[in-house]
């Protein structure tokens, strides 16, 4: 816990290639491996040793899946909805209440929400159980009044933000036999893609470490036959003011010169000379659409960085200190980033519903 990941990586490893493989496991988890605690290796162990699974018909059959066991159970969805408020009232004084604000601070308790739907139309629904899945500063400091907050806008000034991204998806003619399903393209100037990234002077790193996905390699029916599917993840800093991707080249200039570098580069690193040339669809995204679209803080694509105190017991967690009945779930709080650890998250709030403090899973 006390020992850098890329400090672990170093002392067991000399050559470049293998510490790059090694510590890049760090970006997933929204950090530098130069910040990141080295118990994080295991990630390697799980990658190299036991492969990575993918859904066959792509990541939306995961959220096909929750769908039909939600509506199963009698859930109601709606879509296309926009929630403007979590209601809350006082719920007197009690020991439990530990806010920002100290001790003697009224505990409350969450009364319910008020949402929009599709149309426009205003909603409010009474509860006394509201879990929030939206970003951790989104909820806090937009849907909470400031009696409310847990982290009110001064306290997210210590945390640490993991990266923003530029990501590029495109549809090309023809094979693309020199990528695998999963493939990294490493800058040798490893530190100095890192600085750029996370350090005190950010900016969009040229040429760029990117993670680059043929998921067509793997499974055919998500791109038409005769052609590839191709998902470009480049690393960039949590900025919302670098700007919005769009269709065919129509996004801000900052993001689509970086998915024209991220092109080039692929294609002169496997030897794909006319890969621009064979780009039938082309879409981007950047860290606006991440700050727009998905309320993210500061246009990150992970939220808070996997530093050590950002970390396990040391995140954020997955109840309000001072809403009862109020509950976080996601990414952005605790255990942290990525499909099976969001899950876990909602698994965490389904356990303190129950009053269960057991350890591991839930049985099924």
């Amino acid at each position: 816990m006390g020992t850098s990941l890329a400090g672990f990586v170093e002392s067991s490893f000399n050559d470049p290639v293998l510490r790059q493989i090694l510590q890049y496991p760090a970006i997933f988890l929204g950090t530098d491996p130069r910040r990141a605690p080295a118990i994080y290796h295991l990630m390697s162990t799980l990658d190299l040793a036991q492969g990575v699974s993918y859904p066959m018909g792509g990541f939306r059959t995961i959220i096909d899946a929750l769908v039909r066991l939600a509506e199963r159970s009698g859930v109601r969805l709606h879509t296309g909805a926009d929630v403007t408020h979590i209601d809350t009232e006082a719920a007197g004084r009690g020991r439990a209440e530990r806010g920002p604000a100290g001790r003697g601070r009224t505990r409350r308790r969450v009364t319910g929400l008020n949402w929009t739907d599709e149309d426009g139309r205003a909603h409010t629904h009474s509860a006394d159980v509201v879990v929030s899945a939206a970003d951790l500063h989104h909820t806090e400091t937009r849907l909470l009044s400031p009696e409310d907050q847990s982290f009110p806008e001064r306290s997210w000034a210590s945390v640490t933000s993991g990266p923003g991204a530029v990501l590029v998806f495109l549809g090309i003619e023809g094979e693309l036999e020199a990528l695998s399903h999963h493939s990294l393209f490493f800058t040798e100037d490893w530190a100095a893609n890192f600085d750029a990234i996370f350090g005190s002077r950010q900016k969009i790193p040229s040429p760029a470490s990117i993670y680059v996905c043929r998921p067509s390699a793997t499974d055919p029916t998500v791109a038409p036959p005769g052609h590839e599917n191709l998902f470009l993840l480049i690393p960039v800093p949590a900025d919302a003011g670098l700007g919005a991707g769009g269709d065919d080249g129509g996004g801000d200039p900052r993001i689509e010169t970086a998915a024209d570098r991220a092109i080039d580069q692929i294609a002169r690193w496997a030897d794909i000379p006319d890969l621009r040339r064979r780009i039938r669809v082309r879409r981007t995204q950047g860290p606006t659409d991440f700050a727009e679209g998905f309320n993210s803080w500061l246009g990150g694509m992970l939220g808070p960085a996997h530093t050590l105190r950002q970390s396990a017991m040391f995140r954020r967690q997955n109840a309000s200190k001072t809403v009862d009945g109020l509950f976080y779930a996601g990414a952005t709080t605790t255990p942290g980033v990525g499909v099976p650890m969001c899950l876990i998250s909602a698994e965490l709030v389904l356990k303190r519903l129950r009053g269960d403090s057991s350890p591991g899973p839930l049985p099924t």
